[in-house]
């Protein structure tokens, strides 16, 4: 695993652009799955400049999510609403395919079939995650299996909470369930991304790094994957005993 320690979020924010220009770089058809929320804020900032500046080239990758809300897709907090506000929706030039879950189908079981279609389709050169303060991944939980597949997911009360700090819900307003790539789908990529920002984490990052291999901590799956990026500030590093 490569540990990549920043004094802040501006400059986490630009070691993960470093990734993301590389993977872009590097393949005749490279394939991105990303996530979404306050750790990759200023990421897509810089990444919707890049391309509109000409200085990274897009229009040759594909790009899929991680997970999304069981919602109506236009609420606020929707991962689709996200991902065209803060970056589909700005940039000039787009990806050669947009693979989105839609949280709003009547049919999961359906969606979740649709959706490992494209993932089968586009192996993933790039697995970019965030991490919970509860170390999950996507929504896998704690407790989750290191075997999830795809599913529809029950989010934890830390969970709810961060949505709502976040994009400013009520606890009526917040959702309570997600569609999620299974932990199995996230370790399958070629590489995996990993960025973790603020004292609140800290606990998360810890476990994730120095703690066991085990369920209670769905992120510390990735000491068994090969190739892990994973980008901290001081304050998210702040607890780790191990010189990185």
């Amino acid at each position: 695993m490569k540990v990549i320690k920043t004094k802040n979020y501006a400059e986490l924010s630009q070691e993960v652009l470093k990734a993301l220009k590389d993977t872009l770089g590097n393949y005749g058809e490279p394939s991105i799955n990303t996530t979404t929320g306050a750790s990759y804020d200023g990421t897509f900032e810089l990444l919707s400049d890049a391309i509109n500046n000409d200085e990274i080239r897009i229009e040759h990758s594909v790009f899929t999510n991680l997970d999304e809300y069981v919602a109506e897709r236009d609420k606020k907090f929707t991962v689709h609403t996200y991902m065209h506000n803060k970056f589909y929706d700005i940039i000039k030039a787009k990806p050669k395919f947009i693979g989105l879950l839609d949280g709003s189908v009547g049919d999961v079981d359906a969606e979740i079939a649709r959706y490992n279609k494209i993932l089968q389709k586009y192996p993933r050169h790039l697995q970019i995650v965030g991490l919970g303060v509860n170390a999950h991944l996507g929504a896998n939980e704690p407790g989750t299996s290191f075997d999830s597949r795809l599913f529809l997911a029950d989010s934890c009360e830390s969970t709810i909470q961060s949505t709502m700090q976040y994009h400013g819900l009520t606890r009526e307003e917040a959702p309570t369930q997600m569609i999620t790539m299974g932990l199995a789908d996230i370790m399958e990529a070629d590489q995996i991304l990993v960025a973790s920002s603020g004292i609140r984490k800290a606990e998360a990052v810890k476990g994730t790094l120095e703690g066991p291999v085990t369920e209670d901590c769905p992120a510390s799956i990735l000491q068994k994957h090969p190739n892990v990026i994973f980008i901290m500030d001081e304050e998210a590093a702040s607890l780790l005993k191990k010189v990185y």
